[in-house]
């Protein structure tokens, strides 16, 4: 899960709404599960997948000039379950 919010000063919100209407896919080895936006535009969450992290810090470079990024590893609840299977007996 990838946490964003604009960095100071209207001219990076401009480049960043400009750079997301020309975005293209994210690299090779992202998924685009889904994204976010809070209703104040002040940021939002973005969930991808990857096997690869490197992969998730080309992703974040791409925007970090215009946005503080925080990148949380999450499993979904039936992982979670089965790994507490695994693990906790």
């Amino acid at each position: 899960m990838l946490t964003f919010s604009w960095l100071p000063g209207i001219d990076t919100r401009d480049q960043a709404i400009d750079r997301f209407r020309n975005a293209g896919a994210p690299p090779a080895g992202v998924v685009l599960l889904g994204r976010w936006t809070r209703a104040d535009l002040g940021g939002g969450h973005v969930l991808l997948e990857a096997q690869d992290p490197g992969t998730l810090t080309e992703f974040a470079y791409r925007w970090s000039d215009l946005m503080k990024l925080e990148v949380t590893p999450v499993m979904e609840d039936d992982d979670l379950r089965a790994l507490f299977e695994r693990v906790a007996t």
